[in-house]
């Protein structure tokens, strides 16, 4: 997919929105990834597992599902935690925010269909937050 300088710019400035979005609702965007993996995962997980499939140190989840779980949106149960229905409806809220915030952030500025277009995918679940890190990770292209 065509990628210039100016869509990645934006889609850097989209990630902010979000990352604005998820301060203002009180998580960090470290505890916004644990929760929102945690919702989406089909049952309880052993943190060390979480940490495996985020990539991330197992003793920093750890700390951050410690928070979620002092906020009420995680629950440990025999060495295991998961989503409680407070994270699951915190992470829908958060999402719904920053959807909206994103798709504002676009409309007052010139973009090209590329942009237009991942931001709808977004809106409709079909183009993630990890698609649009990775989607920026990779960095411009030709064609």
């Amino acid at each position: 997919m065509y990628r210039s300088e100016e869509d990645l710019t934006l889609l850097t400035e989209l990630a902010g929105v979000l990352d604005q979005t998820v301060t203002d609702a009180g998580l960090s965007s470290g505890t916004y990834l644990v929760l929102r993996h945690l919702t989406r995962a089909p049952g309880p997980t052993q943190v060390t597992r979480l940490a495996e499939e985020l990539g991330a140190d197992p003793t920093e989840v750890a700390e951050l599902a410690g928070r979620l779980t002092e906020d009420g949106f995680v629950e440990v149960s025999a060495g295991r935690i998961q989503s409680t229905a407070g994270g699951a409806a915190r992470v829908d809220e958060i999402e719904a925010a920053a959807n909206e915030a994103m798709r504002a952030y676009v409309l007052e500025r010139p973009h090209t269909a590329t942009v237009y277009g991942l931001v709808a995918a977004m809106q409709a679940g079909r183009f993630t937050v990890e698609d649009l890190l990775e989607f920026l990770a990779e960095g411009p292209t030709d064609t």
